[in-house]
């Protein structure tokens, strides 16, 4: 079994909820990247280089154990290929909103785990896992009433399917943690492969 000191480089709530949840053993450290999408970029490319990135700021981080694992994650929405990230304002949400009524789109999670050694990436493994999400049609009162609670907000696709938006959502189809923000099982298998989990 691996004895790495294993860290959590991510503020969300939701995922430490999930790996507490599961039984494993973490601390979390915040790390800070530019997040833009570039047009050019397809969902699976943006999402895999989001993780990327932030493992290389973990790793550079001066408070990190000199030698540790570190997983990373990344949640986006994507409909018709347009990334939907978090909601820069009410219109921003509701613009979201507007494409999700009614119809199907996909949430993608992308999380690596990164074997870190003196600042230095030494061995690193990535997953993107996607899921599809039916809402049903979402009226003006609905979409205020949402807005109004102040959840949207830090939500990729301006909504947690834990929590309010839960009446939204028709059916899905994949791993409902990979919506919340971390698919479990796909992680723990990840980890095993680290020897975190066995």
């Amino acid at each position: 079994m691996n004895t790495l000191p294993l860290i959590l480089a991510s503020t969300s709530l939701r995922r430490h909820e999930l790996l507490t949840m599961a039984g494993v053993q973490f601390d979390t450290v915040a790390v800070q990247i530019d997040e833009s999408w570039q047009a050019c970029e397809t969902a699976d490319d943006y999402i895999n280089r989001m993780v990327q990135q932030k493992a290389a700021q973990a790793a550079l981080l001066a408070d990190l154990p000199s030698s540790c694992l570190v997983i990373t994650a990344d949640t986006i929405g994507v409909k018709d290929g347009m990334v939907l990230t978090k909601p820069a304002d009410k219109a921003d949400a509701y613009r979201m909103w507007a494409m999700l009524s009614d119809t199907t789109h996909s949430i993608y999670t992308a999380v690596c785990v990164s074997q870190i050694n003196k600042q230095q990436i030494v061995r690193q493994r990535q997953i993107c896992e996607h899921t599809e999400v039916d809402f049903v049609p979402l009226t003006e009162a609905m979409k205020q009433r949402y807005w109004d609670s102040g959840e949207p907000m830090d939500k990729a696709g301006a909504y947690a399917i834990q929590a309010g938006a839960a009446a939204w959502v028709r059916s899905i189809r994949g791993s409902y943690s990979n919506v919340v923000g971390l698919p479990l099982a796909q992680t723990l298998a990840l980890l095993d492969e680290f020897g975190i989990y066995s």
